[in-house]
């Protein structure tokens, strides 16, 4: 049964109180999990904000978007706030250590740290990834230390170490995935930030602009460059990038909620309902009925 989802966002606040956790002016929030949310069970969520999770005992199937993941020992799970999280299934042993950081926190980070935009854009796509023995001991060194401070007393300097400490550790996570995946390099060449910011414009604004030369403005260069480069640089055109997400978000919708195809139509900024079902079956093959009927 699919179950109706809200444009609410899943607060950092609320997080907190889930895990009964007193943090630096709800910024940063670090604790252990022993359990899921019952509310990721049941019904699809957005976080509003970056979780980066790592998994030290038992199991668990997590599904973010349409993809459902098999999480174990080792396992590192980055979910960032354009990620939907449509269920949780856990066995009693597991055990995860999860860091939260709000996204004024990732948005401060971020702009100092332009080598870690091809992180981010791996991370967008293939939010799961599995350490090895030394990995996953060295990333959880930097989230004791974090979850150390955080619950310590306040000092005059606590949030710069705080902050120092959380970019030496994604950038310990930027040479892992370096490590396990070509996309990720840790040169960071003038392309290279462009195809990760266009991701991340993408990411923010493809439910409202669907349009190419939309982004290239965003981007401060023409449309001719854009295309140029993402295509050099993922192989993939602009156009596909801003159609799979479009897609993704519309399969999400039609399989985990009980909107009326008028109402996907109207979120994701089509004119009406039948410009929406045709662009949907020309990229899938299904009509939205179809498919939504195929998920049932």
């Amino acid at each position: 049964m699919t179950q109706a989802i809200t444009d609410k966002l899943v607060t950092l606040e609320e997080i907190a109180a889930f895990a009964n956790n007193v943090n630096l002016e709800q910024e940063i929030i670090a604790f252990d999990s022993f359990e899921p949310s019952t509310q990721l069970t049941n019904t699809p969520i957005r976080l509003d904000a970056m979780a980066i999770i790592i998994c030290t005992e038992g199991h668990c199937t997590l599904g973010i978007d349409l993809k459902t993941y098999e999480v174990r020992p080792n396992s590192l799970i980055v979910i960032q706030p354009q990620n939907y999280l449509n269920s949780c299934v856990s066995a009693p042993e597991t055990r995860c250590h999860v860091l939260v950081c709000s996204l004024r926190v990732v948005e401060n980070i971020l702009p100092k740290l332009t080598d870690l935009l091809p992180l981010i854009m791996v991370n967008r796509l293939e939010p799961v990834c599995q350490l090895t023995d030394c990995e996953a001991h060295g990333l959880l060194s930097f989230y004791h230390f974090l979850k150390e401070k955080l619950q310590g007393p306040s000092t005059p300097f606590l949030k710069q170490k705080v902050l120092c400490v959380l970019q030496a550790a994604l950038f310990e996570m930027m040479d892992i995935r370096n490590s396990h995946d070509d996309l990720v390099r840790v040169r960071n060449t003038r392309k290279e930030e462009i195809m990760a910011r266009f991701i991340i414009t993408v990411c923010e604004n493809f439910k409202k602009e669907r349009q190419v030369g939309f982004y290239a403005n965003q981007l401060c260069i023409t449309p001719k460059h854009l295309s140029a480069v993402v295509k050099e640089t993922s192989g993939r055109t602009a156009g596909e990038w801003i159609e799979n997400y479009v897609i993704m978000e519309a399969k999400v919708l039609l399989s985990s909620t009980d909107l009326t195809i008028q109402e996907i139509a109207s979120r994701l900024n089509f004119a009406n309902q039948s410009f929406f079902g045709k662009y949907f079956k020309h990229l899938t093959g299904y009509s939205p009925t179809e498919f939504r009927a195929r998920k049932k």
